[in-house]
């Protein structure tokens, strides 16, 4: 499993294709997020609208421990 940081889910939610073409080599089952980065990328909402695109966004990536 590869954990990554919160920069690294922010530049592959904002498209960043050099972000995305790593990530995919990876692949989803392999990528993990903390819970410290899942706190930080919630953090960084600023309404509900923007908080349930941002769940929908990472129900994939496993959750690792932070």
């Amino acid at each position: 499993m590869i954990l990554c940081d919160t920069n690294i889910f922010i530049h592959a939610f904002n498209k960043h294709q050099a972000t995305v073409d790593e990530l995919s080599k990876i692949e989803f089952a392999n990528i993990g997020i903390s819970s410290v980065t899942l706190m930080e990328l919630y953090r960084g909402m600023s309404n509900k609208i923007e908080l349930a695109q941002m769940r929908k966004k990472i129900q994939y990536v496993r959750r690792g421990s932070s």
